[in-house]
């Protein structure tokens, strides 16, 4: 999802940053934008370490002197399942992955965009953080952090629209894509039946592209939605409108 949101932003002129804690993704991330005709560089860090952070902020300063939109699109954990398989180690990793990673970046970069008096932030969320999927065992410490960061995501924005600051979520549903593929692989699941039963969750019968969440994003960071601040989109075919029963 990060990565098509990347190179979706640098088919629209943007000069994207491609940031990840795998030194191999950024870098082929960035190749790709280049080899597209876009401009790109890449930076490894674990936004789970503030240093790190920091050091981005400074590269980022130093090769572009500015900072207009920061998009947080894929710093995740999303296991375990059910609560009698969350530890207190398993707890802390997903808070530090899906809550304080974010809060890293709003910490390092805010500054410099109240100083511009302008900047974007927009955060991807789980649908799965403002209703539960299912009513069997949920991923609690995925929901809650995530959950979390889009409250922090949203309350940034109202605090700094003044400053010409705005701030939104993107509310992904059931949607295709590598970190799906893996898991299904990992858990030696059947792919197909997989992808059938997520399409049936969603009402126009087939799953979200992340070409359409980069497009939602993209839509978010430009002008066209400047009415647009402190609040979150759901792109999930209208999954979070639905409910059981016949």
């Amino acid at each position: 999802m990060g990565a098509t949101t990347a190179m979706m932003f640098a088919k629209y002129g943007c000069k994207v940053v491609s940031v990840a804690h795998v030194k191999e993704n950024c870098d082929n991330v960035t190749a790709e934008i280049k080899a597209a005709g876009g401009e790109g560089v890449a930076f490894t860090a674990d936004c789970t370490d503030y240093a790190q952070v920091e050091a981005l902020r400074e590269f980022v300063m130093n090769e572009y002197g500015r900072v207009d939109c920061l998009v947080n699109a894929g710093i995740h954990v999303a296991v375990p399942q059910g609560f009698a398989k969350m530890s207190l180690d398993k707890w802390k990793q997903n808070m530090d992955l899906n809550l304080n990673a974010h809060f890293h970046l709003i910490h390092a970069f805010l500054p410099i965009m109240q100083e511009q008096k302008s900047g974007n932030i927009i955060h991807y969320t789980t649908f799965g953080s403002s209703g539960a999927l299912g009513m069997g065992k949920q991923r609690h410490g995925y929901f809650a952090g995530k959950a979390a960061a889009a409250v922090l995501t949203k309350r940034i924005g109202i605090e700094n629209a003044k400053n010409g600051i705005r701030a939104n979520v993107v509310s992904i549903g059931y949607a295709e894509g590598p970190l799906i593929t893996r898991a299904v692989a990992n858990a030696g699941a059947d792919m197909d039946a997989v992808d059938k039963q997520r399409d049936a969750n969603v009402p126009r019968g087939k799953q979200i592209l992340p070409e359409e969440v980069a497009q939602v994003a993209a839509f978010l960071a430009s002008d066209a939605s400047s009415a647009i601040n402190g609040t979150e989109i759901y792109a999930d075919g209208g999954t979070s409108g639905c409910t059981y029963g016949p």
